[in-house]
């Protein structure tokens, strides 16, 4: 079976595998392997060395000269940056960009930031057209064309996501768009999981002895119920420590708890 002009590579790849679809028709084989590759990476990223060697993969799908990425969002006035990751932009570009305020005035990054959807740069159809200072400091650095995306925050997280891709080689089509719709959301996550280590390890180290003791148990596959009978308290109980350790480690579920738990050692791996 072929995937484009690209011989089929196993059952890992039936998410491409479709080649009456678009999909099938835009992505090779060899997208699809980089593509499960750089989610590989990303699942395991928890240092900023590591989100930034990310972008070496994501490379070898599109071509790009610079990139970065931040998280933030906006309050229907102003945009809110709270983290910033800087692959690539050239530093003199992001001085001017930032100390002129530029961020406020980009309606990229707030068309973004609203409807999280993907962005061309300089696009002639948007209602509301990029400021030329801004145009012109994007020119006089080789940034002719560039795309925008971002992922809205998960669970109960206020950030959500931007990031840049731009150069003089880049090109609109339709696969890009595609590349992109798939490593977005994973590089949202990651950043997310860069930033938040240090304030999940905190959080953690608030956990009691008896929270930890629950953890454990639920990391076991056990009930609230179960729980509460293994340690002799009411189930309303064991529900108000679940609670907790959901609320310390930023988690919306018992499964993400476990999770979270163990990436920090919380909890050992069987």
């Amino acid at each position: 079976m072929l995937m484009g002009n690209k011989p089929y590579r196993g059952k890992e790849l039936q998410i491409f595998s479709d080649e009456s679809s678009e999909l099938g028709c835009i992505l090779s084989g060899n997208d699809a392997i980089n593509i499960l590759e750089f989610i590989h990476r990303s699942l395991a990223c928890n240092e900023k060395d590591d989100f930034i060697s990310l972008f070496a993969k994501i490379q070898e799908l599109f071509p790009f000269d610079f990139a970065c990425g931040m998280l933030g969002y906006h309050d229907n006035k102003d945009v809110i940056l709270a983290q910033r990751v800087n692959i690539s932009f050239p530093e003199e570009w992001l001085i001017q960009y930032m100390t002129k305020n530029y961020l406020q005035r980009d309606v990229i990054v707030k068309e973004t930031l609203t409807t999280y959807t993907l962005q061309k740069w300089f696009d002639p159809s948007r209602k509301r057209s990029m400021p030329a200072e801004i145009i012109s400091l994007c020119m006089d650095f080789n940034m002719k064309k560039g795309y925008t995306y971002g992922s809205r925050p998960f669970g109960p997280q206020k950030n959500g996501s931007v990031f840049s891709f731009a150069g003089q080689a880049m090109k609109y089509d339709r696969r890009t768009e595609v590349i992109l719709g798939y490593v977005t959301p994973h590089l949202h996550l990651a950043l997310c999981n860069v930033f938040n280590k240090k304030q999940l390890e905190l959080n953690s180290l608030l956990l009691s002895s008896r929270e930890k003791e629950v953890l454990n148990w639920l990391k076991q596959g056990k009930s609230s119920w179960a729980i509460s009978i293994i340690l002799d308290i009411s189930e309303s109980t064991v529900n108000f420590h679940v609670y907790n350790i959901m609320q310390k480690l930023g988690a919306v579920n018992r499964p993400q708890a476990i999770a979270v738990a163990t990436r920090l050692g919380l909890i050992d791996v069987d």
